[in-house]
C-alpha cells in the first residue's frame, strides 16, 4: 500500500510539471508617463471630526443642574467652555431657585447620550444656523429683491376669457397656462354666493401683468353651494398645465418661486398646486404678517382703536400702527386711501352681476395688487432691518407651505362631533330646566327674598283676568208649525230605545251646562303660564300645533343672563351679580347693619361672606370712608393700573376683582369680573370659554351639584361651540384616485367615492 501511494504521488508531481511546461510564457510591459498629460490634482483630506473624549457620568453646572452630555457638548461647542459666572450671581440664582422650590434632584438625572452629529458649519452654533439659513433663503431673497423694482402699468382693458392671459408692455394679450415669471404679486377675488372657489385673479411681475378668469364666470354654470368640498379642477393653476397631476414634478415646478400677497393664505387656498402631495418650489410672503411683526396692534390697542376714543398719549402709537386690513396698511405705509367699494359686489352680488361689471371688478382686483406691491416695497426693507437673521424669513416661508391631509374620517369627524355636541347640549338644557323649576318654587312664601342670587329677578306674576259677562237676550225660536202624525208613529217614537239614550245625554248636558258657559269669562288673548313669575315665563315656549311640544323652560342655555344666577355661581366665594352698565361682577359686604330694610338679603350674605377685620379692629361703615369718590374710566391702561394700586376697601377685599366705585344698597361693594382685554371692558357671560379655566382653579364655582354638572358639560361644549364654524367652514379639496400614490390607492377605508382630500 505504501509503494502504491508513493508512486501515485510521483505521478501527480510529474503531471503538474508537464502542465506548467506547456503554458505560454508571459511578458511584462512598462508604460512610460505621457509628458503632455497634466498631473492629477491631489484631493484634500477631509477635516476630521473633533475628537470626542468620553467622560462617564452626567455633566452638571455649578447650580447642580444636569447639562448636555460631554460627547454632544464637544461636537456642538467647538470653541470650548469659558467660565464667566460671578460668585455673587451664582449665589443669587441659587436663592431664587430655592425660593420657588426648583432645586436639582440627583434621582431625576438622565443618562448620557453618545452619538455623532453632522459637523457644525462655521465656528459655533450661531454661525451654523446662519449659514444653513442663508443657503436655504438665498434664491428666494433674490426674487424678493427683484420685486422691489418698478412694475409695468396694468392693462386698460382686460380680456374676458377663461384661464390666464398675459399682458406685456407693447405686446398684444396672449393666452398662457400660468404666469411665466418666478416672482409675482397675487390677489384672488371670490363670489360668496357661488361658494369658495375663485372667481377671478390678477398677478403682476416685473415684466408683465396677468389676469385669470374662472369658466363659471364666463358661462355662468356655477352649481348651488351645498358643502365646502371642491375639486382641483376649480382652482387656479399657478405653475402647471391642466394635464399635470403633481405625481412627478418637472424641473420648473421644483424651481424656487415666490408669491407675495396680503393675507396670502386666503389666496394660497385657491391655488391648484398647493394641494399636491409633492411640494413644489413655490413659497409665499404675506404682507399682513410683515405688518404685524413691525407695526401690529396688541389686543388692548385694537379695542381702543376700534372705539375711536383717543387721548394725547394714545395718538403717539396710532401714527406707527394700524389694523391688519389692506386698506388700513396702505393708508399707514403709503399715506393713500384705497377704494374698496367694489368689494361689496363680491359679497352680495351674483356671478351674472359680476360678469356685467367685468372691467370694473378686474380693475378693482388689479388695484389690490398694486396696493400690495407698494406696501411690500415699504415693509420688506423694514423687516430685513428689524429681523436681519435669515432664519426668521426662512421660517416664515416654510410655515406658509403647511396643509392638513384628510380622508373619509374628516366627514365622520364632523358628523360625530355634531352628534356629541347636540347630545351634551340637550343634557345641559335638561339640567338647567330642572334648576329653573327648583328656583321657581321659591315663589311660595317669598323664599326668593332670602336667596343671594334670585332676589333681584322679576318675580311678578300675571294672573288670569276674567272679563265681565255680557248678558245677551236670547232670541226666541220661531214657532214650530203643527204637524199631524199618525198614532202608530207616535207610539213607535215613545217606545224607541234610541230616544231614551238621547234623553239621558241631554240631561247630563243640562247638568254641566254652567261649566261651558264660563268660557265667556275667559279673555280673548290667552296668557302664557299664568301664576308663574315673569323670569320663568321668558324661558318657556308657547304651545303650538306640533305634537312634540311639551311645557317647560326649554329656551334656557348657558349663554342666557339668568343662568349664572340659577347655578348660584361665586367668584372667590362671593355671589355673582349683574348690573347692566357694568356687566357681571360680585358683591362684597362692608356693613353688618341688618336693621335697615333692604331688598338685598344682607344677613344671608354675611353668613356666606363674613366681614374681614381691618387693622384697627373695625369692620363696619368706617371702612367705607376710605373709598375714593370717583374713578376715571377713560384712563389709559398704564394710568388705570397705577390708580388701582391703592386699596379702596380698607382691607375688606384683596382679590382679583376690578374696583368700579359702585355701592349696592349701602351695605356692599360691587366688583367687576376681570376681563382679558383690560379693566375697562365688561364681562358679558362668566360661562364663556375664557373663564372655564377658573372653575378648575376653584376661583369660579357653583353652590349646587347641578351647577358642577352644568359647568362640566360647558367645558366639554366650549371647544366645538367656539371652533365649529371655523372647522365646518374649511375649504376641502378632493383629489382623484388616479392622482394618489399606489399605496394610497390600494388602501381600504381611506377614500370617499375614490377620493382623498387636503384643506
Amino acid at each position: 500500500m505504501i509503494t502504491k501511494r508513493y508512486s501515485f504521488v510521483n505521478y501527480l508531481i510529474h503531471i503538474r510539471r508537464a502542465h506548467f511546461d506547456i503554458q505560454p510564457s508571459t511578458k511584462r510591459k512598462i508604460f512610460l508617463p505621457n509628458p503632455d498629460k497634466p498631473k492629477p490634482k491631489k484631493l484634500k483630506k477631509p477635516t476630521p471630526l473633533p475628537r470626542v473624549e468620553k467622560v462617564f457620568g452626567p455633566r452638571r453646572n455649578k447650580l447642580d443642574i444636569q447639562m448636555l452630555s460631554k460627547a454632544i457638548y464637544d461636537q456642538v461647542f467647538i470653541e470650548g467652555y469659558r467660565d464667566t459666572c460671578k460668585p455673587d450671581v451664582l449665589e443669587q440664582c441659587a436663592k431664587e431657585l430655592a425660593k420657588h422650590g426648583m432645586q436639582s434632584n440627583e434621582n431625576t438625572c438622565m443618562g448620557d447620550v453618545d452619538y455623532k452629529i453632522p459637523p457644525i458649519q462655521g465656528k459655533n452654533i450661531e454661525e451654523h444656523f446662519r449659514i444653513i439659513a442663508d443657503l436655504q433663503l438665498m434664491p428666494y431673497r433674490c426674487l424678493l429683491v427683484d420685486l422691489l423694482g418698478p412694475m409695468p402699468d396694468p392693462p386698460k382693458e382686460w380680456v374676458k376669457e377663461a384661464g390666464w392671459t398675459r399682458y406685456a408692455p407693447r405686446r398684444a394679450p396672449e393666452k398662457v397656462p400660468y404666469p411665466l415669471e418666478d416672482a409675482v404679486v397675487f390677489d384672488v377675488e371670490v363670489c360668496v354666493s357661488a361658494g369658495k372657489t375663485p372667481t377671478l385673479a390678477t398677478a403682476a411681475s416685473s415684466e408683465a401683468w396677468y389676469g385669470w378668469v374662472s369658466p363659471s364666470l364666463i358661462d355662468g354654470t356655477s352649481k348651488a353651494v351645498t358643502s365646502n368640498e371642491y375639486s382641483v379642477a376649480s382652482l387656479i393653476p399657478l405653475e402647471s398645465t391642466d394635464k399635470d397631476d403633481g405625481m412627478h414634478l418637472s424641473e420648473y415646478q421644483r424651481k424656487p418661486k415666490i408669491v407675495v400677497g396680503h393675507n396670502v393664505s386666503y389666496d394660497r387656498a385657491r391655488i391648484k398646486e398647493q394641494y399636491w402631495l409633492n411640494r413644489t418650489g413655490t413659497r409665499f410672503v404675506d404682507t399682513m404678517s410683515l405688518h404685524i411683526s413691525i407695526g401690529g396692534l396688541t389686543s388692548y390697542q385694537r379695542s381702543v382703536l376700534k372705539s375711536e376714543k383717543f387721548n394725547d398719549e394714545d395718538e403717539t402709537w396710532k401714527n406707527f400702527s394700524s389694523l391688519n386690513s389692506l386698506a388700513d396698511c396702505y393708508k399707514l405705509y403709503c399715506d393713500a386711501t384705497l377704494d374698496k367699494a367694489t368689494r361689496d359686489l363680491f359679497v352680495t352680488g351674483t356671478l351674472s352681476e359680476i360678469n356685467s361689471e367685468f372691467q370694473t371688478v378686474m380693475k378693482y382686483c388689479s388695484g389690490d395688487v398694486i396696493a400690495t406691491c407698494d406696501i411690500f416695497k415699504v415693509l420688506f426693507p423694514m423687516f430685513s432691518e428689524r429681523f436681519p437673521h435669515p432664519a426668521t424669513l426662512a421660517g416664515m416661508l416654510e410655515l406658509g407651505t403647511a396643509y392638513l391631509p384628510v380622508n373619509s374620517n374628516w366627514s365622520r369627524y364632523i358628523s360625530d362631533s355634531e352628534q356629541a355636541y347636540e347630545d351634551l347640549d340637550i343634557e345641559g338644557r335638561i339640567l338647567l330646566a330642572r334648576r329653573a323649576d327648583q328656583a321657581c318654587q321659591m315663589l311660595h312664601d317669598e323664599k326668593y327674598k332670602e336667596d343671594l342670587w334670585m332676589w333681584d329677578q322679576d318675580w311678578e306674576v300675571k294672573n288670569i283676568k276674567l272679563r265681565k259677562r255680557i248678558v245677551k237676550k236670547k232670541k226666541e225660536p220661531p214657532p214650530v208649525p203643527p204637524t199631524q202624525c199618525h198614532k202608530s208613529q207616535v207610539d213607535q217614537s215613545v217606545n224607541d230605545p234610541n230616544d231614551l239614550d238621547t234623553e239621558e245625554i241631554d240631561e247630563l248636558e243640562e247638568k254641566f251646562r254652567y261649566l261651558s258657559a264660563t268660557k265667556e269669562y275667559l279673555p280673548s288673548v290667552k296668557i302664557l303660564l299664568p301664576g308663574y313669575p315673569n323670569w320663568y315665563r321668558k324661558l318657556c315656549t308657547k304651545p303650538d300645533s306640533s305634537p312634540l311640544w311639551i311645557p317647560g323652560p326649554h329656551l334656557i342655555s348657558t349663554s342666557m343672563q339668568i343662568t349664572p344666577k340659577l347655578l348660584s355661581l361665586t367668584w372667590e366665594g362671593y355671589p355673582l351679580h349683574y348690573i347692566r352698565d357694568l356687566g357681571w361682577g360680585f358683591l362684597v359686604p362692608f356693613s353688618d347693619d341688618s336693621e335697615v330694610e333692604r331688598k338685598l338679603p344682607l344677613a344671608k350674605l354675611l353668613e356666606k361672606c363674613p366681614l374681614r377685620v381691618t387693622k384697627d379692629g373695625s369692620n363696619t361703615w368706617e371702612a367705607m370712608q376710605q373709598i375714593s369718590n370717583s374713578v376715571q374710566q377713560d384712563l389709559s391702561k398704564k394710568q388705570y393700573f397705577d390708580r388701582m394700586k391703592g386699596d379702596k376697601t380698607g382691607g375688606q377685599y384683596q382679590g382679583t376683582g376690578i374696583w368700579c366705585n359702585t355701592v349696592i344698597e349701602d351695605c356692599c361693594w360691587f366688583f367687576k369680573l376681570p376681563h382679558k382685554d383690560g379693566p375697562s371692558r365688561n364681562v358679558g357671560n362668566p360661562l364663556a370659554k375664557d373663564y372655564l379655566t377658573k372653575f378648575s382653579d376653584n376661583v369660579l364655582a357653583g353652590d349646587t351639584e347641578s351647577a358642577e354638572q352644568v359647568l362640566s358639560i360647558a367645558r366639554k361644549l366650549s371647544y366645538w361651540r367656539n371652533n365649529r364654524a371655523r372647522i365646518m367652514d374649511q375649504m376641502v379639496v378632493w383629489l382623484n384616485k388616479q392622482d394618489l400614490p399606489k399605496e394610497l390607492q390600494e388602501s381600504t377605508g381611506l377614500c370617499i367615492n375614490n377620493n382623498t382630500a387636503h384643506h
